[in-house]
């Protein structure tokens, strides 16, 4: 796993700017952890002509030197975070979807 994505997609009604200040808290404490790996936090949105409406967070983490971003039960404990917070996380590995059920059922595939 050296090259990570999380898509978190609000599936209920949540404070943007609250689960936005989360967010940048906790890439900072996933610095912390991993700081060998590159770690980003986008803002997604979108420009619709009533203005802009927010769609959600992508949290992209990248490996260097080869050692993963995070070990399987930090992947797992992030993962279940977000849902917690109201969002609906889908993590991409390496070019692959791998789908928003990772840490629900422990597989990985």
């Amino acid at each position: 796993m050296s090259q990570l994505a999380i898509r978190c997609h609000p599936c209920a009604p949540v404070s943007i700017d609250e689960v936005d200040e989360w967010l940048h808290e906790e890439v900072e404490r996933l610095r912390d952890v991993a700081p060998h790996a590159a770690l980003r936090l986008l803002h997604l949105s979108q420009t619709l002509p009533t203005g802009n409406a927010d769609v959600g967070w992508i949290i992209e983490l990248d490996s260097a030197g080869g050692e993963p971003p995070l070990d399987e039960e930090g992947l797992a404990q992030i993962l279940r975070d977000l849902r917690l917070l109201g969002l609906q996380p889908t993590l991409f590995k390496a070019g692959v979807m791998v789908g928003s059920d990772f840490a629900s059922n422990g597989a990985d595939r």
